[in-house]
C-alpha cells in the first residue's frame, strides 16, 4: 500500500544535501498526499518547540489542483483543544474532524470553508524534542484512517526526525529552521 522506498529515497536526498529544504517539502507532501490517498497533505513546525502554542505550515500539497501554499500560522488562542491534543498525545486521529471534540474548534474558520471532512495529524521529533507535525486531510468525503496510514506516518515522521537532525548538525543547525 505505502512506497517506503520513496520517502526513503526523498530522506537520503536531505540527508546528503541534494534538496534544498523547500525542494525537499515540497516532495515530501506530495508523496505523503499520494501515498496516505487523501486531498492535503502538509508539514508544519512549532515556532517554539517548548511551548507548542503555535505551528508554521512550511509547506502543504492539494491534490485537487495539484498547488502548494506555505506560511498559515494557527494559534492555540484560536483553537486550544487542538494543541491541549498535540501536546499531550502527539497524535490526532479524526475521520469524521467536524464532529471531533479536539478538532471541532476548526469548523468555521478553516474545515468549511475548505471543505475539510477528515483529519489526521502525527508528531514529529528531532532527537526527542518536538519539531512539528504532519497533516493529512481529505476534503472530497469523511477517510476512515487505518491503524496502517497511522503506523505509516509515524514511521515517516521518525525518518524525517533523523534526516533533519542530521541536515541540521550538518549545516549547523540552521538550514531547516525557517
Amino acid at each position: 500500500m505505502f512506497d517506503k522506498p520513496r520517502v526513503l529515497a526523498l530522506s537520503k536526498g536531505l540527508m546528503d544535501g541534494s534538496f534544498e529544504a523547500d525542494l525537499f517539502y515540497r516532495k515530501l507532501t506530495h508523496a505523503l498526499a499520494e501515498e496516505m490517498g487523501c486531498t492535503r497533505a502538509s508539514l508544519w513546525r512549532y515556532p517554539d518547540p517548548l511551548l507548542r502554542d503555535s505551528i508554521e505550515c512550511l509547506r502543504l500539497y492539494d491534490r485537487t489542483d495539484a498547488q502548494w501554499s506555505a506560511g498559515a500560522v494557527l494559534k492555540e488562542d484560536d483553537f486550544g483543544p487542538y494543541f491541549e491534543a498535540m501536546r499531550q498525545d502527539n497524535l490526532i486521529v479524526a475521520a469524521n474532524a467536524r464532529a471531533n471534540a479536539v478538532t471541532s474548534c476548526f469548523n468555521e474558520i478553516y474545515f468549511e470553508p475548505l471543505g475539510i471532512y477528515s483529519l489526521l495529524d502525527v508528531g514529529i521529533n528531532i532527537g526527542g524534542a518536538p519539531y512539528g507535525l504532519f497533516c493529512c486531510e481529505n476534503t472530497t468525503d469523511i477517510l476512515e484512517w487505518t491503524t496502517a496510514h497511522i503506523e505509516y506516518l509515524r514511521q515517516v515522521g521518525t525518518l524525517l526526525g533523523f534526516a533533519l537532525k542530521k541536515a541540521q548538525g550538518e549545516q549547523g543547525g540552521t538550514a531547516f529552521e525557517q
